[in-house]
């Protein structure tokens, strides 16, 4: 009966640690989420850019989690040499999800 309880307290220990470990990445626990959250990333005065780049991150259960979404990547990708703005794009469907980071320049 105690190895039961210890458990059950470590299942809910995770329940309840596991997101708050997680608050400030863009990931969630919902059984549908579909955001685009505006990153802290912007050069005052400047302008959005005309050149868009974009990197990914994967998720399965906000546990395991695989991709690259770095500024870097997405700099690489959209062929960009100076970002002026970032934004996160996330799509969260019960147990997969996916975060995009899209970044603008030139």
């Amino acid at each position: 009966m105690k190895k039961l309880l210890v458990l059950f307290m470590f299942l809910v220990f995770g329940l309840i640690a596991i997101p708050q470990a997680q608050a400030n990445e863009p990931w969630g626990f919902a059984i549908y989420d579909g955001t685009i959250e505006a990153q802290s990333y912007s050069i005052p005065g400047a302008t959005l850019g005309s050149k868009r780049g974009e990197a990914a991150c994967k998720t399965v259960l906000g546990i395991v989690n695989w991709g690259d979404c770095s500024i870097k990547t997405a700099m690489k990708r959209g062929r960009i040499s100076k970002v002026t703005a970032a934004d996160w794009e996330k799509k969260y469907i019960v147990v997969y999800g996916y975060k995009k980071l899209i970044v603008y320049g030139n």
